[in-house]
């Protein structure tokens, strides 16, 4: 993450809001190079760099868990994002799976 700030100076990330596997690879972008619009929730910071996941069509959140892990997998970058390094992308996923389901469900009721 240093190296990237570094690089490319203040960052973030960006998810689709888990639909179609957009939280499980986030795009890190420039801080400034995407505009954020009413849909767009801030989950939270890592090394104070902001991670945002858009709202779906219906105006919800696939998954809202307490926590997430965000890591480095092997493969591309997805779309027009900084790669974590060459050959390799950023992931993002909940700590617990049973958290997204259970609160989707305490919503719904």
């Amino acid at each position: 993450m240093l190296r990237l700030a570094k690089e490319h100076g203040p960052l973030m990330f960006h998810t689709s809001g888990g639909r179609v596997g957009g939280r499980q690879y986030p795009i890190c972008l420039p801080a400034q190079a995407l505009r954020l619009g009413e849909r767009d929730h801030l989950l939270g910071e890592v090394e104070g760099i902001p991670i945002y996941e858009m709202e779906d069509r219906e105006g919800s959140i696939a998954c809202r868990a307490q926590a997430y892990v965000l890591d480095v997998a092997a493969g591309p970058a997805i779309g027009f994002s900084i790669a974590a390094a060459p050959g390799k992308r950023f992931s993002l996923m909940p700590v617990a799976e049973k958290a997204c389901s259970d609160h989707i469900k305490e919503e719904k009721n």
